[in-house]
């Protein structure tokens, strides 16, 4: 990960309105991918903060942290989710979303 391009646990939690916990919570769960510094300090790719909104929203339509997961794993790993990613992925529950 490009140092340059990362960001604390405390700038996440700050721009995404996630508690640190949270953050840590959904890393275990496979939800978000921290790397660590020499000194065991996390560090997020600027990404998170798309992922992270998208739980928020996923979560506020109803879905489940397993149905979250499986989104997201069609995601891909190398790069920002584009705007069709995205959509491709709100077709999945379209359905409550219209609810």
């Amino acid at each position: 990960m490009d140092t340059t391009d990362v960001l604390t646990v405390s700038e996440v939690a700050d721009r995404s309105g996630f508690a640190a916990s949270a953050l840590r919570y959904y890393e275990r769960e496979g939800l978000i991918e921290a790397s660590r510094t020499s000194g065991g300090q996390r560090r997020y790719a600027r990404s998170v903060l798309r992922r992270l909104a998208f739980i928020r929203a996923a979560g506020n339509v109803g879905l489940t942290l397993d149905e979250i997961r499986r989104e997201l794993s069609s995601l891909p790993a190398t790069r920002t989710p584009t705007k069709s990613d995205w959509h491709w992925i709100s077709a999945h529950w379209r359905t409550r979303l219209d609810e």
